[in-house]
């Protein structure tokens, strides 16, 4: 098995080329020489190390998204080429690599990986409470920054909505997220809307916000942790404005009033949370 020197090597490639596929032949390349159940565990475990210890030391946005998207790339690898047999009951690494992502549609493009651990079992069942809290939370935080916790009775429907979702090659779809956020950081600010202080709970606000943006191909954008996500105008009322997050999964949408307040509400047209202008 290929020492954790070499495989930090390949995370450095893979933040720095401009190619993702020299990076996936490579991936593919050390993940088929995995002959033995323990180099499968030292590899897992090798991911996990990075992840701790080189991934979340990064600082600079790009670096991360890049990085992040290989993490899941190469998970999604040991599955596709060792099916069944790469799973171990102990690994906490896929359901990490979907906590740490910050791109709703990665999230998204990942899920199908995360539906094959919890029906293969493990710690997943019970990883920051019980199957599918942590998980759901991570992708409602990718997306909207509202948090899931304490709300069981919504996770069947939630969780049927994302095994729904538009079917494909996971690492394709992978690598078409990350691809398209590079392109959104091209573009350039044209108007600030308006901003309002991250707030994933009703009573609890913090540091931070998110705000509506303009962009230089004059469409409207959330923008939140320096990352872009387009808003869909979906119908305009007597004093507000629809939008719904492009691709978002729930069917979830925020309704922006001409005086600056905003809503976020569900597919049934209930109220989520009302945020707070930041100031």
């Amino acid at each position: 098995m290929k020492t954790y020197l070499n495989l930090f090597f390949i995370v450095l490639f893979s933040i720095t080329t401009s190619t993702a596929q020299i990076s996936i032949d490579a991936y593919k390349t050390e993940i088929s020489q995995l002959s033995t159940e323990q180099e499968i565990d030292g590899y897992w475990k090798n991911l996990l190390h990075l992840d701790q210890n080189v991934f979340l030391k990064i600082e600079n946005t790009k670096k991360y998204d890049s990085m992040s998207v290989c993490n899941m790339i190469r998970t999604a690898l040991m599955y596709k080429i060792h099916g069944d047999k790469a799973h171990r009951a102990n690994n906490v690494t896929p359901i990490i690599n979907l906590s740490h992502n910050i791109n709703g549609g990665s999230s998204l493009a990942f899920w199908p990986v995360i539906d094959k651990c919890s029906k293969l079992g493990g710690i997943i069942k019970s990883f920051g409470g019980n199957y599918p809290a942590y998980e759901l939370e991570s992708v409602s935080g990718a997306y909207y920054e509202y948090s899931l916790l304490g709300q069981e009775a919504k996770y069947p429907n939630l969780i049927d909505k994302l095994n729904k979702q538009k079917k494909g090659a996971v690492i394709e779809n992978l690598l078409k997220a990350f691809e398209y956020q590079k392109e959104l950081q091209n573009l350039t600010t044209n108007e600030i809307l308006n901003r309002w202080t991250i707030q994933p709970f009703t009573d609890k606000k913090e540091d931070g916000f998110f705000e509506f943006v303009k962009m230089s191909d004059n469409a409207v954008y959330l923008r939140k942790h320096d990352r872009l996500q387009k808003l869909i105008h979906i119908k305009s009322k007597d004093n507000s404005n629809l939008y719904r997050i492009e691709n978002e999964p729930f069917g979830w949408y925020y309704e922006y009033e001409n005086d600056g307040n905003l809503s976020l509400y569900n597919d049934k047209d209930q109220v989520l949370i009302e945020y707070t202008k930041h100031q």
